[in-house]
């Protein structure tokens, strides 16, 4: 048995318990989802610390791409100097995500397993199922599941993403995610829907109500950073 597979046979075990507690799965999906939340929050915290570090160094460091637009070599270096004089790690935030990664995994195995849901139905459905349009047509009510992943992906793209340009690159992941939502079983749509509004809930708590997108300063402005006392003073907010 590998690494994942030891993971998800211990999350499996908890969606049993919680099962035999609920009498619902999908109640017991909802749970689960909610205390690995819980449980790797600690480590979400750091990245999302990372992130607002990072984003408020997102005006200085769109002056200096227009400054060293010709020189990519000598951004870089002023990039790194921002990061230094502000004592902010770019990499902060990848560990903690790589961490988690391991127990997502297993979680979206678990919830792809067949059987494993003993043949509960939602609107008329199973769990395992996919909400294809045509199992739609068949039962409205299941409209719900695309729609909700691709708002709660939306929203979430919305507060994390402050840069225009990635803002731009990344403006169709919401129907990406509502589409595979119909292919993907209900169960794990439930999922996916539950750790999105859990991570806003988080992303509220740590950073705060998002900011709007594009605050770069305007291009007739002088191309050049803050001062160090200000570039230094938005570092330790």
């Amino acid at each position: 048995m590998g690494f994942i597979d030891s993971i998800a046979a211990v999350l499996g075990q908890a969606l049993q318990a919680i099962h035999r507690v609920t009498g619902s799965y999908l109640l017991a999906i909802v749970l689960l989802t909610v205390a690995i939340k819980a449980i790797l929050h600690p480590l979400t915290r750091i990245q999302l610390k990372s992130m607002k570090a990072m984003s408020s160094l997102a005006p200085q460091i769109e002056v200096l791409r227009r400054k060293y637009k010709e020189d990519p070599r000598q951004l870089n270096v002023e990039t790194m100097n921002l990061y230094r004089a502000n004592k902010v790690n770019p990499f902060t935030g990848c560990l903690p995500l790589l961490l988690q990664l391991p127990v997502l995994w297993a979680l979206f195995a678990l919830l792809r397993r067949p059987g494993i849901f003993g043949g509960e139905m939602v609107a008329g459905v199973s769990l395992e199922s996919s909400p294809t349009l045509q199992t739609i047509l068949q039962h409205p009510l299941l409209i719900v599941i695309p729609l909700l992943s691709g708002v709660t992906t939306y929203w979430q793209q919305r507060m994390s993403i402050t840069d225009p340009q990635q803002a731009r690159l990344f403006i169709f992941m919401p129907f990406f995610v509502a589409y595979l939502a119909l292919q993907f079983p209900i169960a794990l749509s439930i999922y996916w829907i539950m750790s999105t509004v859990a991570y806003i809930a988080e992303y509220y708590l740590v950073v705060g109500p998002p900011k709007k997108i594009g605050v770069a300063p305007p291009k007739d402005r002088k191309d050049r950073p803050q001062g160090t006392k200000a570039t230094k003073t938005q570092g330790q907010q």
